[in-house]
């Protein structure tokens, strides 16, 4: 497969994510008004409105739901507007716990770790990798997406984020282990 169709791959996909996102909310005008947004490429403002509405009825989401929002918030570059709205949505936290506001870990090489989700059943976390400027603050966008094995090794599994689907490769990479217990 060539770059342009590992694209329209992952656009797909996403695509199929957000249309499982839009159908959260039970009345056809909202569905329709933020599927219509990803339709005409306004996918900041789709999510904007999505987490408002969900808000607003008071709609319960699941944990692997606000996952997959905290992950498509990250990939249209809204995630740190949106952070504390989708962490705070209704429901509870089971399996995968999204967090934001956590102090960043530095690394060598001028790195740094912002901890982002957590799978509770296995103890891996997916972290936000992030370049600390000369000014001392952190990158807008993230370089890679870590995930941390908690096997005893140390064991990280390092996503590059210029990927057409590393936000999602990322989330999967987080819960595979749980998974394949099933």
């Amino acid at each position: 497969m060539d770059e342009r169709q590992e694209k329209e791959r992952a656009y797909a996909a996403e695509g199929a994510v957000w249309s499982r996102l839009a159908g959260l909310l039970p009345g056809a005008e909202d569905v329709d008004e933020i599927q219509g947004c990803w339709d005409i490429g306004e996918q900041e403002a789709g999510l904007f409105r999505l987490v408002d509405r969900l808000f607003e009825l008071g709609l319960s989401v699941d944990d692997g739901t606000r996952a997959e929002l905290a992950a498509m918030a990250e990939q249209w570059g809204v995630w740190d507007q949106l952070a504390t709205d989708i962490v705070d949505l209704p429901g509870f936290e089971g399996k995968v716990r999204v967090v934001e506001g956590l102090e960043p870990v530095d690394r060598a090489g001028g790195l740094a770790l912002v901890p982002w989700m957590r799978c509770e059943p296995c103890g891996r976390i997916l972290a936000l990798e992030h370049r600390r400027e000369a000014w001392g603050a952190l990158s807008f966008s993230p370089v890679s997406y870590v995930v941390s094995v908690p096997d005893g090794s140390g064991t990280q599994l390092v996503i590059d984020a210029e990927g057409a689907d590393a936000v999602w490769r990322a989330l999967d990479a987080l819960t595979a282990s749980c998974r394949s217990a099933r």
